[in-house]
């Protein structure tokens, strides 16, 4: 017989009380209802449900008992090894699964739930051997090749890709990480987040869908992100909407409408739709869309707006992102940290026309055309890195005036990497890592030149320059518009399409001119409307630039 639920109400929650008595290796566990506004001290347990197949029970006090699934059951087993009893709030067991609505109602909760806890436990499974290397080597203070691989692998685990764990960490105060029976706080971990980034130089050798390259990013994101609301809680705010959905496109998701709910304890106040799993997904993402676009002053959501591949719905409004894709871009950690503002302020607000079609209806500057475009760069690949290079230099012929071979050198070796270092900090002329940066990108250049084979890779992979390249622009190219403005973008970008500025959005977005086609022969007024492509690095108007340019603002229709 299973446990019976006890009815819940207002902010009150359930937790699992368990008590492991002297004679008895089985614990005994008991459903208690606590409010938020008063609540014990319990553990909040953020961890992937994974297999739910049951394997075991635990038995409860009214003659019940709880399933539990492989996970489940290695939690309670490390945790009994180190308490006689404890309390703790398991979603899976603490909220009633079958029952929607109370799913729906629990869900705005989750905030209160992890930032009430006395602590929050990371489960991340089982140990084994390579996870407790990674685990020893996060509880010394060293930093070595070997020991951040190790926690670079250990990244593999499911939790690290999950959607729900972003507010479930963020929320949290006194974090651990858990694994068998191995620890390690949360601030140790980050600090080797940040060490496979700066100082792993293997880091190149994992190719882009490695499951631990995955994790990597996606935990990244999270660190990041725990970091702004604990700041922004102070000011009595919450994250940024288009900061937290840019982060979980890296995250997998049973339900994708999830990517929008489980943001909403910590997101910032805006309409966006509240958790209904009775509507469609792309519903789900359109109301989120408008919601964001018409309430406030940034337009940056446009910016993880793209047409690859991997968008699954033709269907859905190109200015709708798609929250179904992966994409490595990250266009607003990259206005954070360069100060990139290339819209300005927004003067006027879009408008949704619904019918005959979600349209958008905004103003932008049309900059100009995309006129030649370079193959895209690839880092795990010589032969491709090598044509990439080779029709970006040429483009040197191509410019306006006449561009010397150091000044284009030096051009190049901004615009490739978006005038970021391997740091996240500014790069510009004249300042204090400018010479030192020309230095590594003329060896990587000149190795470039003279490698042939994947095994060459090893060579360059300690230098800077090649190791802040993968993270800019792997699997982008460099293009030209008519009039030389010199542009980074992804493989979608084609000839013919149009760069432009928006007003409140803080990067260039790519735009291409949809056929017209009349509905009614007869008819001689045709709205022209535009596919959204994608966002653009532009050397030259990352900062404002094109409010000097002599071109109109001009209203466009975004299908």
């Amino acid at each position: 017989m299973g446990m019976t639920y006890p009815p819940l109400s207002g902010d009150s929650i359930r937790i699992l009380d368990f008590n492991v008595s002297w004679d008895c290796s089985d614990p005994l566990c008991n459903f208690r209802v606590v409010s938020l506004n008063d609540p014990p001290d319990y553990t909040a347990i953020s961890y992937c449900w994974g297999d739910s197949t049951e394997i075991a029970r635990i038995k409860s006090c009214d003659g019940g008992s709880v399933p539990l699934s492989q996970t489940l059951l290695g939690l309670f087993e490390s945790l009994k090894k180190q308490y006689s009893n404890f309390s703790v709030w398991v979603d899976a067991i603490c909220i009633d699964q079958a029952n929607t609505r109370e799913k729906e109602s629990q869900i705005p909760l989750m905030g209160k739930v992890y930032s009430s806890a006395k602590e929050v436990l990371v489960w991340l499974g089982d140990s084994n051997d390579n996870t407790k290397k990674a685990f020893s080597f996060m509880n010394t203070e060293e930093t070595n090749d070997s020991g951040l691989e190790q926690v670079l692998l250990l990244l593999q685990r499911p939790w690290f890709q999950r959607v729900w764990v972003i507010q479930e960490a963020a929320s949290g105060t006194n974090i651990q990480i858990g694994c068998g029976d191995d620890r390690v706080g949360f601030n140790r971990f980050s600090d080797c987040i940040s060490a496979i980034w700066n100082s792993f130089t293997g880091l190149a050798r994992y190719y882009d869908y490695h499951p631990a390259i995955l994790g990597l990013w996606c935990v990244t994101r999270l660190i990041d992100i725990r970091e702004k609301f604990q700041t922004e809680t102070e000011k009595g705010r919450g994250v940024c909407y288009e900061t937290l959905l840019q982060a979980v496109v890296h995250c997998q998701a049973t339900r994708n409408c999830d990517k929008v709910f489980a943001l909403q304890s910590i997101a910032d106040s805006r309409p966006v739709p509240k958790p209904n799993y009775r509507i469609s997904e792309e519903q789900v993402f359109i109301k989120t869309a408008e919601a964001l676009l018409c309430n406030g002053a940034s337009l940056d959501l446009l910016a993880l707006c793209w047409t690859g591949d991997e968008r699954q719905q033709p269907s859905l409004p190109t200015w709708v992102p798609d929250l179904r894709c992966h994409i490595y871009a990250e266009p607003l950690v990259l206005c954070d940290f360069a100060g990139w503002n290339a819209g300005g302020t927004l003067q006027i607000s879009p408008q949704i026309e619904a019918e005959p079609a979600h349209r958008l209806r905004l103003q932008a500057k049309l900059i100009d055309l995309v006129d030649l475009i370079c193959p895209p760069f690839q880092s795990t690949s010589i032969t491709e890195q090598r044509a990439a290079i080779e029709a970006v230099w040429a483009l040197r012929l191509r410019m306006p005036g006449n561009v010397s071979e150091k000044a284009w050198m030096a051009r190049l070796m901004s615009t490739l990497i978006m005038g970021i270092d391997i740091d996240d900090k500014p790069l510009e002329s004249g300042m204090p890592r400018w010479d030192e940066y020309l230095g590594y990108f003329t060896e990587w250049f000149e190795w470039i030149s003279s490698s042939s084979c994947r095994s060459d890779l090893r060579k360059i992979e300690a230098n800077e320059y090649h190791r802040t390249t993968k993270p800019r622009i792997d699997a982008w190219k460099v293009f030209a518009t008519r009039q030389g403005f010199l542009c980074v973008g992804p493989e979608d970008v084609e000839k013919g399409d149009v760069v432009c500025t928006v007003p409140g959005c803080r990067v260039p977005l790519v735009l291409r001119p949809d056929l017209v086609k009349a509905d009614d022969p007869t008819e001689t007024d045709v709205v022209q409307t535009w596919t959204l492509v994608s966002w653009c690095f532009i050397d030259g108007l990352m900062f404002g630039e094109a409010a000097k340019l002599e071109k109109p603002f001009e209203e466009v229709l975004l299908r």
